[in-house]
């Protein structure tokens, strides 16, 4: 028998001895950092300047999280609104994308080199309307895939 008459086996830690402390913080560090969204480990290709009512981030990991006017929107994020939503983002190169109500647009792939390089970025507009207004990349870099066909910028 231990102290205060409680069995021990060699599995429990005994908690008189500490041993049980290094397991509960590390269960506590796990849940603090491993529990949460990780949409910050994707490459930030712009930001949202302006959010009407409701707009999600569509995450690779397949969670949705709401999208606030300044917050940072990544490659392979999908951007939702809803029926009476629009949003503004920026992207990194200056390009405006204002999404409309009801509409879902991807940020493929987004590789930006400087003003006026060859660079790649790629925008899939799944569902509903969108405007674009296009940055400081080549022209030629741009390409917008929608369900039944892609749209190239030339100059």
């Amino acid at each position: 028998m231990s102290p205060r008459g409680v069995i021990r086996t060699a599995s429990a830690p005994d908690p008189t001895t500490g041993g049980g402390r290094l397991a509960s913080i590390l269960v506590a560090v796990v849940m603090l950092f491993g529990s949460g969204e990780v949409a910050w480990s994707g490459e930030r290709v712009g930001g949202a300047e302006i959010v009407i009512n409701i707009v999600q981030g569509d995450l690779p990991s397949g969670s949705l999280t709401p999208v606030a006017q300044g917050d940072a929107v990544y490659r392979d994020e999908g951007v939702r609104t809803r029926v009476d939503s629009k949003a503004r983002l920026v992207l990194v190169d200056q390009t405006n994308v204002t999404i409309g109500p009801s509409s879902t647009i991807k940020l493929d792939r987004f590789v930006y080199e400087g003003p006026k390089q060859r660079g790649t970025i790629v925008l899939n507009l799944a569902k509903g309307t969108s405007r674009l207004i296009i940055g400081d990349a080549d022209k030629r870099a741009y390409m917008i895939v929608t369900p039944t066909a892609a749209i190239g910028i030339r100059d």
